[in-house]
């Protein structure tokens, strides 16, 4: 079925609960989140039915860790556009507590140094058909395949070094919590560590390679993490090894993205630094905030 017609249907099938609801409430909002979970059970299903079936790997096979693995991260700036100050300093807390691992931030340039990516993703990048953000998606898999080690989102910033808990795994990755209350999207891929030869990196990437394969259009924003949703919800070597890797909230790194542009406080920065090993920021500087001694200005100015 082609990917329009499937956006179509799982829109009206939203749009059906979400005007149920309105009919047994009088509010649209209340129902919203019974409706995107519907979405999600919706996508999984597809992506399962499709997708699933391009999973080769049968067995989980021994993964392997090289002499001196990578921490990965990609950036790279728009033409005409500098990195933005906040992004620098967070490579920089990357470079300073990175350990033992060696660091390699890639941008288009050195992407086929150590990437291969079919030409059809490239195609539909140049194209438009997939963005940036979707790429990544795909590009950090594919890197942690042919090489192992963790992937880190360029606006990540360490105050720690990665806990042994996470190096010692063969798969890691934060589930959805309770700060962003959004259920949907079950996991998060900001931060992903896996060995070489991980069957769950091998799995998800065969399936995002293979949906690419076939298909033109994003079909959803979330549709990398739901993918990797319906892959440990219906593959048992995958169920199994998810089971086994520790489930982890991803609350503990948000403790800080929502307090960026508030007044910098050192006894919460010291709070903040031990609640996990790094935290989100992010780039995008709001037009209505001041940017004067706030936690934003230390951390680009590399004070903190």
């Amino acid at each position: 079925m082609d990917t329009k017609i499937n956006v179509i249907i799982i829109r009206i099938a939203v749009l059906f609960v979400r005007f149920i609801g309105w009919l047994q409430s009088g509010d649209t909002k209340k129902n919203k989140p019974k409706s995107e979970l519907l979405k999600a059970r919706m996508l999984t299903r597809y992506f399962t039915r499709k997708y699933l079936p391009s999973v080769t790997c049968s067995t989980a096979t021994q993964s392997t860790v090289v002499e001196k693995e990578t921490i990965w991260q990609f950036w790279d700036n728009p033409v005409g556009k500098a990195t933005p100050s906040i992004v620098t300093a967070s490579i920089e807390s990357v470079k300073r507590f990175k350990g033992d691992f060696d660091h390699k931030i890639l941008d288009n340039s050195t992407i086929g140094n150590y990437s291969d990516l079919p030409g059809y993703v490239f195609d539909r990048l140049k194209n438009g058909r997939i963005s940036y953000a979707h790429f990544a998606d795909l590009l950090r898999l594919n890197l942690l395949k042919n090489h192992g080690g963790i992937w880190m989102d360029a606006t990540l910033y360490m105050t720690n070094f990665v806990p042994k808990y996470i190096i010692d795994r063969d798969f890691f990755v934060f589930l959805t919590g309770k700060l962003t209350h959004f259920p949907y999207s079950f996991m998060q891929n900001f931060f992903i560590r896996a060995k070489k030869g991980s069957f769950l990196c091998e799995a998800w990437h065969q399936m995002c390679v293979e949906y690419w394969k076939k298909e033109f259009r994003v079909i959803d924003y979330f549709q990398h993490q739901l993918m990797f949703k319906s892959l440990i919800l219906n593959h048992p070597i995958a169920q199994k090894l998810f089971d086994e890797m520790p489930h982890v909230c991803e609350d503990e790194v948000l403790q800080f993205v929502d307090s960026l542009f508030m007044t910098f406080d050192a006894s919460e920065w010291e709070r903040i630094k031990k609640t996990s090993f790094l935290q989100k920021t992010t780039y995008k500087i709001p037009r209505s905030v001041s940017c004067q001694d706030t936690y934003f200005s230390r951390l680009s100015e590399g004070i903190l």
